[in-house]
């Protein structure tokens, strides 16, 4: 019989929730989303123009405040589309509050990229060696890594928050579109990879290894959200709903640390292990699809 699974992130203590049977999990969205967790963007600031729209000649008391003052007021505003409305106050919060809306954009960009993944079975008993901290493994004494992962939040991409959220929610009067509009233009822009790219590789972190997307097979729609979910797998029960002879329990990449990024990018003494690992999704997914080969 099968078993229900979760993937989950052990740094940032977030997990998709139960997903039910892993068989059913790689046929949903879940594969793609786990990619989107873990592309790595590069932030570029336009220049801004030297005077963006028409401002009072006499300064607020706010505006008088030195710049210490005012990026410290910043650590106390909550929400990201509060920051978004100070920006748009006058011209020299917009540059401020820009900043800010850049880091806070970061944090919801690859918030897995480079942290200890695990796809992890409800029937798991133990954990992998070299991978949890001495508190994880205290906390492993009395309840199991897949115990331990329900008590995690879901992620943040998964949970549907993301910069135009912001946008929409700040306040729709013209004056307020207008420099809404002003200010989207020159919000950080970011380059994430594309996971259809011939350049794009699955990079493991700890191994030092990686899969090309050139030799990934999309007939057979193997993506690299798969390559986690079935190589970084861990339970002490084979048994996964896949209906397929390759046990993925106990798999070599559990806990491992990832992120999708170009070839050239990749330090040279990393190995391509491609050819090794394709193959090896391509059977577990025919033979779950009931494929003879």
């Amino acid at each position: 019989m099968g078993q229900y699974w979760t993937i989950t992130c052990l740094d940032t203590h977030e997990s998709t929730g139960c997903l039910r049977e892993l068989g059913e999990a790689l046929y949903s969205s879940i594969p793609e989303s786990i990619e989107e967790l873990i592309i790595p963007s590069k932030f570029a600031l336009m220049p801004l123009p030297i005077k963006p729209f028409d401002e009072p000649k006499i300064l607020s008391p706010l505006e008088m405040l030195p710049q210490e003052t005012i990026e410290r007021i910043l650590l106390f505003i909550p929400r990201s589309a509060a920051v978004f409305c100070f920006a748009l106050t006058c011209h020299r919060f917009l540059e401020i509050g820009r900043q800010a809306i850049a880091v806070c954009k970061k944090q919801y960009i690859a918030p897995w990229a480079g942290k200890r993944i695990i796809c992890v079975g409800n029937c798991v008993e133990g954990y992998p060696e070299n991978v949890l901290t001495e508190k994880e493994k205290t906390i492993m004494s009395y309840k199991s890594l897949y115990e331990y992962a329900a008590g995690f939040k879901y992620p943040t991409l998964l949970n549907g928050r993301s910069i135009n959220n912001i946008l929409k929610s700040v306040n729709h009067d013209h004056y307020y579109v207008s420099r809404r509009m002003q200010l989207q233009n020159w919000l950080p822009t970011s380059c994430p990879v594309s996971t259809g790219e011939a350049k794009a590789v699955l990079l493991n972190i700890t191994t030092n290894e990686y899969v090309r997307q050139s030799k990934l097979l999309p007939e057979h729609g193997i993506r690299f959200g798969h390559i986690i979910m079935l190589y970084a797998s861990w339970t002490s029960d084979p048994s996964a709903a896949t209906h397929c002879e390759e046990e993925i329990h106990w798999r070599p990449w559990a806990g491992h640390r990832f992120e999708i990024i170009f070839i050239d990018s990749v330090n040279q003494d990393a190995t391509d292990v491609s050819d090794i690992i394709v193959p090896r999704i391509k059977s577990i997914m025919n033979q779950s699809r009931g494929i003879e080969e």
